[in-house]
């Protein structure tokens, strides 16, 4: 693709934003960062993988811990996450680099970049229960306290960085229910809109 496109993809526990982006990378063949940032963070400021991992996506509590007023030492929640925001404005600012994004606030971290398009993908509860339960061989209410946990600290790691609230369509260029045409079509609607915003 000779001009850049960043797809920046927020979604609800469930909802299936991940097989999207997944659908999206693939379609306009271009990369998709998700897990992939975790080698950055590693190599970048020496921390394990699997360190990186646990604090990927949550915000530190700055009541128990505390951050010296010098910038000398920052918990790794924070260390981490902004690692992980140097990475974004590395690839979309820097190297110009067209990508698919999952979550990582950045609709927010590349938000002047005039060739980011950010998308959110929600569903109703009962979609994306029977998706939970089948992704994850989980029962019912199982799969309802995984889906407002994992919600939750999404929601709470988006608000501490971002301006914009997790979720809030005014956030967003697109948001789309996915449980109302499935999966497939709704790939193939947002896809439809990443074709006009790229040819506007």
């Amino acid at each position: 693709m000779d001009k850049q496109i960043i797809i920046s993809v927020g979604r609800e526990f469930g909802s299936g934003g991940h097989e999207i982006a997944e659908g999206l990378a693939k379609h306009y063949n271009i990369p998709l960062y998700d897990k992939e940032i975790f080698d950055h963070v590693a190599e970048k400021g020496s921390i394990n993988p699997d360190v990186a991992k646990f604090y990927d996506e949550k915000p530190f509590n700055p009541i128990f811990y505390p951050v010296s007023m010098d910038g000398s030492y920052l918990p790794l929640e924070q260390t981490v996450a902004n690692h992980i925001f140097d990475f974004i404005r590395q690839k979309g600012d820097k190297e110009k680099q067209s990508f698919v994004i999952v979550g990582r606030c950045a609709e927010y971290v590349l938000r002047d970049n005039p060739n980011m398009v950010s998308i959110f993908i929600l569903g109703d509860i009962e979609s994306k229960k029977a998706r939970v339960m089948e992704k994850y061989d989980l029962e019912a209410k199982a799969a309802l306290n995984r889906m407002k946990k994992e919600d939750k600290v999404r929601k709470t790691y988006h608000n501490f960085y971002a301006d914009g609230k997790w979720g809030d369509s005014r956030s967003y260029d697109l948001c789309v229910n996915s449980s109302t045409l499935g999966l497939e079509q709704t790939l193939q609607t947002i896809i439809g809109y990443i074709d006009a915003f790229i040819e506007r």
